[in-house]
């Protein structure tokens, strides 16, 4: 069973300085006050301008009074021209608000006695006003942002109140596009936008659907692992074998995303990393193919051969055997390559803390994950050492089918007699319920005492069957709601390892690997060792 490596963090170094989010500290208070103001009047849409302009004038002035003594001479200077941003930005806004409500008092006479097309009317007219609004605050934020970022050298936005924005701004997002609010939506936009999307953490927003041609993080994810897959096929089509090896592991897509993060929100050039079009496709694709590389070649070797009868003995026999060695870098290498400055690193590390998990994985996996759950692995130090049943065997050493179907319970939503629910506890609570037998191996009806609606169904056997087989029968489960582990190694004795497939797109299977960081399953093991796999249902 593969063991995880870790990577010691050295405690007391300076956190990353993000010029981009320095403000975010101090507006939280205010942001959440927005949220709450909001929240009075939702039902009270005639007054729902007015005070979207007052908490607007209220929220800046705050924002701006409060920075001023933390900031030097040249910090007071251009925070006075971003005072002055906002205010011609809600001038312009104040505008817009006024010839809106003119053009729906005209719209509502003319159209008074056809209810129905004055609420088209009044839809259309909504969304150019939202466009409109849209322009006016981009050009107020690239204004408002390079200001910002001149002033904030030295201001250390926290984790917590940056995860805590981000969440209430997919919040509001939500809440606004429902009630229509046009001016909340723009106090939004200039607040909080420009502080987070032009800065690193605009890539936690990379996956966020925009309008129909909005590029998203994850399918770019997977055009770039559909790439490295096929490559391995060519390499396999164009060289004889009668077996093949696959060796190492691919650099992980939250690394491959950070070294992006760094050279293109924070280099030289600046660029936004919060959307993504074909030119920063290439970028990501430049960088993913650096940290990746493939390297072969094809040996005669003697390789023992189970027999075709169940009491026929194992046999030495002589084979071509295709070594595929895959060879990554890590974002130490990048950051030499590509000559990060002391500032750049500082801000690598910060972004790389475990503090950002469950965000990366949103993004990696493209998934709107509530949890941490897409991060347990059977090493984890909160739960490695615990015993499995009476042997002396532990999770780190033979929990990955455990600690798979522990993050499918987790996935699913299902209700767990556990609190908390983790890899742990639910090894824990198996082992006082007969969940293992004398050789650690798994018992699956205890696993419903534990999580009532989540039950063993069956399993089946992926032996002999081609790689598009297996594809299809995996996707046929996946695609009836069934919950999947998928077995990698070929469940020889002493050597098996469990994966818990967690999504499907057009030609891969997506995994999270209780061992390792890899995500798609056959770029990370050979298809030919892929034996069987589990599946439970959800009631």
């Amino acid at each position: 069973m593969a063991k995880i490596k870790t990577k010691n963090l050295v405690k007391g170094t300076i956190k990353a300085i993000d010029k981009g989010a320095i403000a975010l500290s101090k507006t939280k208070d205010s942001i959440v006050n927005i949220k709450e103001k909001f929240d009075d009047v939702i039902d009270n849409e005639s007054n729902a301008n007015e005070y979207a302009s007052s908490r607007f004038q209220t929220t800046t002035e705050k924002v701006i009074n409060k920075g001023v003594g933390n900031f030097n001479k040249s910090g007071i200077k251009n925070l006075k021209q971003t005072k002055e941003n906002f205010i011609k930005a809600k001038t312009k806004i104040s505008n817009i608000k006024n010839r809106r409500i003119l053009n729906k008092s005209k719209k509502s006479i003319k159209t008074a006695k056809n209810t129905i097309k004055t609420t088209k009317k009044v839809v259309k007219e909504t969304m150019k006003t939202l466009d409109r609004a849209k322009k006016v605050a981009i050009s107020a934020i690239k204004k408002t942002a390079q200001g910002i970022k001149t002033v904030a050298h030295g201001i250390k936005a926290t984790i917590s109140t940056i995860k805590a924005i981000l969440a209430g701004i997919k919040a509001l997002i939500s809440l606004i596009i429902a009630g229509g609010w046009i001016a909340v939506v723009i106090i939004v936009v200039i607040c909080l936008i420009s502080l987070l999307c032009t800065s690193i953490y605009g890539i936690f927003f990379s996956n966020e659907k925009i309008d129909e041609n909005s590029i998203l993080m994850k399918d770019v994810v997977a055009e770039c692992n559909k790439e490295f897959s096929d490559r391995l096929q060519v390499i396999q089509n164009e060289n004889y074998h009668e077996d093949y090896v696959l060796n190492g592991e691919m650099a992980s897509w939250k690394d491959i995303l950070i070294v992006y993060t760094i050279k293109e929100a924070s280099g030289i050039n600046k660029k936004e990393v919060a959307t993504i079009d074909k030119e920063k496709i290439e970028i990501i694709k430049e960088i993913f193919w650096k940290m990746n590389s493939l390297s072969f070649e094809v040996k005669t070797e003697i390789v023992i051969e189970k027999g075709i009868n169940i009491n026929e003995a194992p046999k030495e026999v002589e084979k071509k055997v295709l070594h595929i060695n895959i060879n990554h870098k890590t974002i130490d290498d990048m950051a030499i390559e590509y000559n990060f400055n002391t500032i750049q690193k500082i801000q690598m590390q910060e972004i790389s803390s475990p503090e950002y998990s469950s965000l990366w994985n949103g993004i990696i996996y493209g998934l709107n994950a509530t949890g941490d759950f897409l991060s347990w692995r059977q090493g984890d130090v909160r739960w490695g050492n615990v015993r499995i049943g009476n042997t002396n065997r532990t999770i780190s050493e033979i929990g990955c089918l455990i600690t798979s179907i522990a993050i499918l319970i987790e996935k699913s939503g299902v209700d767990t007699t556990i609190t908390p629910f983790n890899p742990g506890t639910f090894v824990e609570e198996l082992n006082k319920k007969g969940g293992f037998d004398n050789n650690g191996n798994l018992q699956y009806t205890p696993i419903s005492k534990i999580a009532p609606n989540f039950k063993y169904e069956s399993n089946v056997n992926l032996s002999e069957k081609d790689k598009e087989e297996k594809f299809n029968l995996i996707k046929k489960y996946f695609d009836k709601g069934y919950y999947i582990v998928v077995e990698v190694k070929g469940a020889t004795p002493g050597n098996q390892h469990w994966v818990a497939v967690v999504d499907i797109n057009a030609n891969d299977v997506i995994i999270v690997d209780p061992a390792s960081n890899q995500t798609n399953l056959w770029n990370a093991y050979e298809f030919s060792k892929t034996s069987q796999f589990i599946y439970f249902k959800v009631n």
